[in-house]
């Protein structure tokens, strides 16, 4: 029985079939090396553990309430551009129903952007490619915009090459880079701008240049980039230009942003005219 307590024993403080080194405490407080092994090999999990269970409910969570939230603002943005078609309404009715459909848009956009940062986060590559054309993509992107442009009294003009190849692309992703960036160019200018945007082929496959004639920046190269705004965000859009930047990538681009003399700024954005494959990166 003697000799069965002290192989318990021995086993206990992690050296099997011995005898502990030490067993009771020296009087210093001290306690050997063994028994601190032996606290570590049953201490609680790591917190990191708990910290990615929490992000993962998180992520969850934020993808779920945006998805849920668009179905209501779906309906508010159709009755709202169903008003404002109606001729009869009066000066102050048309400006209450842009007022909602303005904050619906804002919202929309809000959870659009929450939810690709749930992606972005959970690490998901979902990209849908298909074949398209560019000289639909374009106009469509310009036009998404343009309703707000004529409420700033600001012009807003495209031109698509007709000799642009069709692509095989994310089209929604590569639509909304477009948007991010002619949103940017909206915001930034007063009232009056104006903004131009065209497409063209080149030796890589496709180049789409956006260009306003407002301030110069400091910094151009900074737009979009995620120390700044997690320092400064204080719009919607700012957002929108970060995960426009991760789009960017995803799709196989490149960006650039330059201040034009006297006055102006000019963004390039270059794509392949085939998605590349992730595999051969």
């Amino acid at each position: 029985m003697k000799q069965s307590r002290e192989k318990f024993v021995a086993q206990a403080a992690g050296a099997p079939g011995s005898r502990p080194a030490v067993a009771e405490d020296d009087g210093s407080g001290f306690r050997p090396a063994a028994r601190e092994l032996a606290r570590e090999k049953t201490a609680p999990p790591c917190e990191n553990t708990e910290a990615a269970r929490a992000d993962r409910y998180r992520a969850v969570f934020l993808s779920r309430l945006a998805h849920e939230l668009r179905t209501p603002l779906t309906a508010i943005l159709g009755f709202a551009e169903i008003l404002l078609n109606q001729e009869q309404l009066t000066e102050a009715q048309r400006n209450f129903c842009e007022r909602i459909q303005n904050s619906a848009q804002q919202l929309r956009q809000g959870l659009n952007q929450l939810s690709e940062l749930s992606r972005m986060d959970a690490g998901r590559r979902e990209i849908h490619a298909e074949e398209f054309s560019l000289q639909d993509l374009l106009p469509q992107s310009c036009a998404a915009i343009s309703r707000t442009m004529q409420r700033q009294k600001s012009e807003l003009s495209w031109f698509a090459a007709p000799d642009l190849p069709m692509i095989v692309s994310d089209r929604g992703m590569l639509r909304q880079v477009i948007e991010s960036f002619l949103d940017f160019m909206t915001n930034r200018n007063s009232e009056g701008a104006v903004v131009k945007a065209s497409a063209e082929k080149n030796a890589r496959g496709f180049v789409i240049k956006l260009e306003d004639d407002g301030e110069l920046l400091i910094d151009p190269g900074s737009v979009g980039v995620l120390d700044l705004i997690e320092q400064q965000c204080t719009t919607n859009f700012d957002l929108g230009l970060v995960i426009a930047r991760h789009h960017i990538d995803l799709l196989g681009g490149t960006l650039s942003i330059k201040n034009r003399q006297p006055r102006g700024l000019d963004i390039v954005l270059e794509f392949p005219s085939v998605l590349p494959d992730p595999q051969t990166d």
